[in-house]
């Protein structure tokens, strides 16, 4: 790609949001928050757990790569969610 290009991606990213779309989604929605994530702060899934109307958060005592390391714990919830909303 060209740097223009680039440059036009990295201001779209920059300016635009789906917060004012989440209270429209009406799909069940699992939301697995770490609370030790240096990479999406705990603060945007609760925003998301509080704005999309058939949300479940779940915070674990993890990272950002909390399916990989934490998957005992997180995978029955996952199946548990996929079983409940099926």
């Amino acid at each position: 790609g060209s740097r223009r290009g680039y440059l036009l991606q990295l201001l779209a990213g920059a300016g635009w949001s789906s917060l004012p779309a989440l209270p429209l989604i009406r799909q069940p929605t699992l939301i697995l928050a770490g609370d030790d994530d240096p990479i999406i702060p705990l603060v945007n899934a609760r925003i998301m757990g509080r704005l999309l109307p058939h949300a479940r958060l779940h915070v674990y005592s993890d990272g950002h790569l909390g399916l990989v390391t934490s998957a005992e714990e997180l995978a029955p919830l996952v199946a548990g969610f996929l079983r409940d909303e099926a």
